[in-house]
C-alpha cells in the first residue's frame, strides 16, 4: 500500500507555483515563530509583553516568570522548591510567636503563668527575625523593584505593611521610654506586632506556592501532550526523497510523510 502523505498548511500555495497558477515562480517560504526561537525566554503570565532571557519577576505585577515555551525536558521548578522551603520554615517558626502573642485569647491556655511578658518579647523577636527578613525576602525585593519601576503591585502592600510592623516592635522593644504611655498596652507593655509580621509572611508565602504549584501542575499537563506527539518527522525534499528531522526544524509549507499507523507530527 502506497504510504499516506499528510499536506501541512502552506502547502496549497507550493503546489498552485508548480502548476503554473502563480506565474511559474514558487512563492517565498512563509516564515512564522516556531517555539524554537522562544527556548530560553521566560514571560509573565498576566502581561506576555514582558520577555526575560532569565527567570526573575515580573516588573509590572511581581509574579514569578516562566517558560515561554513547554519542553519535554521536566526541569524541576526552582522558584517553586525554594517558596516550599520559605514556608516550612517560617510556619515552624511563626506558630511559637503566634502563641506567645496570641495565647492568652486561648480558652484553658495560660501562657503568662510560663512566660513573663520582658521574655516573651524577646521570644518573639527570636523567632519573628527570621520569618521576616529570610522568609519575606522575596516579596521586600519585588516590593522595592515596584518602586523602582512606578508599578505599584500587590509585593508593594505586603513590604510595606510587613516591614512597617516589625521595625516598629522591633524600635518600641528596644527604647519603650520613646513610646507615649496612652499607646501601651494593659500591664503597661508596648504594643508589638511580631506575630502580625510573621503570620502575613507565612500566609503570603503558602499563596506564592499554591499558585506556582498550580501553574506547574498546568505545565506538567502540556508536556503529556508534546509526549503524544513523536519527537522525529519525515520530510520530503525535492524529487520526494526523504530523510528525518526533529520536530522542532518542521516549518510552514514543509511536506511531511505519514506512514500508516504513525503519529501524525503536527497540525495539517
Amino acid at each position: 500500500m502506497k504510504p499516506r502523505r499528510v499536506p501541512v498548511v502552506g502547502e496549497q500555495h507550493a503546489h498552485a507555483a508548480k502548476t503554473g497558477a502563480t506565474g511559474g515562480h514558487a512563492p517565498e517560504k512563509p516564515t512564522t515563530p516556531t517555539g524554537s526561537q522562544y527556548k530560553g525566554q521566560y514571560t509573565c503570565p498576566m502581561h506576555p509583553e514582558i520577555v526575560r532571557d532569565e527567570p526573575g519577576s515580573c516588573p509590572i505585577c511581581g509574579m514569578a516568570l516562566e517558560p515561554r515555551t513547554i519542553t519535554r525536558d521536566e526541569a524541576p521548578n526552582a522558584e517553586l522548591i525554594d517558596m516550599s522551603r520559605r514556608f516550612r520554615v517560617s510556619l515552624m517558626l511563626t506558630t511559637p510567636v503566634f502563641l506567645l502573642a496570641m495565647g492568652e485569647m486561648i480558652p484553658g491556655a495560660h501562657f503568662d503563668a510560663w512566660v513573663d511578658a520582658g521574655t516573651s518579647a524577646g521570644l518573639q523577636l527570636l523567632f519573628a527575625t527570621p520569618v521576616v527578613l529570610w522568609g519575606g525576602w522575596p516579596f521586600f525585593v519585588r516590593g522595592w523593584q515596584s518602586v523602582m519601576h512606578r508599578s505599584l503591585n500587590m509585593f508593594t502592600l505586603i513590604a510595606l505593611g510587613v516591614g512597617t510592623a516589625f521595625v516598629a516592635s522591633v524600635a518600641v522593644l528596644l527604647f519603650p521610654d520613646w513610646l507615649p504611655s496612652a499607646f501601651r498596652a494593659h500591664g503597661d507593655q508596648p504594643p508589638l506586632y511580631f506575630e502580625a509580621a510573621a503570620v502575613i509572611t507565612t500566609l503570603v508565602l503558602l499563596g506564592q506556592m499554591l499558585e506556582l504549584r498550580a501553574r506547574d501542575r498546568t505545565s506538567s499537563a502540556l508536556r503529556a501532550l508534546l509526549d503524544l506527539a513523536p519527537p522525529t518527522a519525515h520530510k520530503l525534499s525535492d524529487g520526494d526523497r526523504e530523510h528525518d528531522v526533529p520536530l522542532e526544524q518542521v516549518q510552514v509549507g514543509d511536506r511531511l510523510r505519514v506512514r500508516p499507523g504513525e503519529k501524525v507530527p503536527v497540525d495539517g
